[in-house]
């Protein structure tokens, strides 16, 4: 879609006309599909249109010509598949952590029983440290980012990101998730 035509949409967008909104979503529709596929977890797919109305919202337009070109198309697929790139290595950092933490304190391999004892053992966390342990282990925000999103020091997520592995490791080692 050419910059003349899908400028005005998102215009519209932002000014919360909602009526164009899907015109705008076909055109990246199959983009989102795709990729959020390929990420393979349940919620990739949602992920991903979050982070496309949140894109549309925090665009400037100011920067695109009004013209037959598709710079800002390309910005968008260009600003998913980026996107799909930050998901999918914090889903690989994810499964290092998860790899690691069950081979150092209980020997477990088998992917089903770790998915089992993981869920068991997340029951331990309150609901700061699990928000914690989710943006870090699973959504792959970094210590200055969970630090600025909680309005907390880095120093208390460093500290509350210890805390959980202790109490995870525990949980995995008193066998209490198996």
């Amino acid at each position: 879609m050419q910059n003349y035509l899908l400028k005005p949409l998102i215009e519209k967008i932002k000014e919360q006309d909602m009526s164009v909104f899907f015109q705008v979503f076909e055109e990246f529709k199959h983009l989102i599909v795709f990729l959020g596929n390929k990420l393979g977890y349940e919620d990739a797919q949602s992920e991903l249109t979050l982070f496309f109305i949140e894109l549309l919202y925090s665009i400037k337009l100011s920067k695109f010509p009004t013209d037959d070109g598709d710079e800002l198309h390309r910005y968008i697929a260009v600003s998913i598949k980026n996107k799909y790139i930050s998901l999918s290595m914090a889903k690989v950092k994810s499964n290092k952590f998860e790899n690691h933490l069950f081979e150092e304190c209980y020997g477990i391999t088998d992917s089903f029983d770790k998915n089992i004892c993981m869920s068991q053992a997340i029951k331990k966390l309150n609901d700061a440290q699990r928000l914690i342990f989710f943006y870090h282990y699973i959504y792959g925000f970094s210590i200055n980012e969970i630090a600025e999103r909680l309005n907390i020091s880095r120093q208390a997520v460093n500290k509350t990101k210890n805390r959980i592995l202790g109490i995870l490791r525990e949980a995995i080692i008193n066998e209490e998730c198996l």
